[in-house]
């Protein structure tokens, strides 16, 4: 009977109502995107997530929480909406960081667009940095990151360069 119960939540939290197609007010952006007003339940499995991190974002957060980066106060597995978790978030630019691997995005991609264009809609932009990228050089895809946080490396045309 229990286990019932547990499919029921799981469902009932997986099927949550869609945002409205109308854009956020100015006043509610923050909430949408604040830690402390998220789901109990998720603030939890996004503490969880923290503890188990994929590869290539443990040797991407090693980097990103250097001494020498702590001017730029990157969080990792960051729940937005009530009901998704970004990799790591920067607040000041509201830029979510994604890590691109094999394993959860390219098997879900139009679960993918959906959850990032309701992210998107409060506000919050996206770098996508593939695995690979970041496997192949971690110093790299770290400074990348922390340029475009600087406003030294702007959004536009970063996509082309992973093509």
């Amino acid at each position: 009977m229990e286990k019932t119960s547990n499919a029921n939540q799981t469902i009932q939290r997986t099927n949550l109502t869609k945002t409205s197609s109308a854009p956020p007010s100015e006043c509610n952006l923050r909430t949408l995107a604040t830690h402390d007003k998220q789901p109990e339940y998720l603030i939890k499995l996004a503490n969880e997530n923290r503890g188990n991190l994929s590869l290539p974002e443990k040797l991407l957060w090693k980097r990103l929480k250097a001494p020498a980066n702590r001017e730029i106060p990157i969080r990792r597995q960051y729940p937005v909406l009530g009901r998704y978790i970004i990799d790591f978030f920067y607040e000041d630019l509201q830029l979510a960081i994604e890590v691109d691997g094999k394993s959860y995005h390219e098997m879900r991609p139009e679960a993918d667009i959906v959850r990032q264009e309701e992210i998107e809609a409060i506000g919050i932009a996206f770098l996508r940095l593939p695995a690979s990228f970041v496997l192949r050089t971690p110093d790299e895809a770290a400074q990348l990151v922390l340029n475009v946080c600087r406003g030294e490396v702007k959004l536009e045309g970063l996509d082309a360069m992973f093509l």
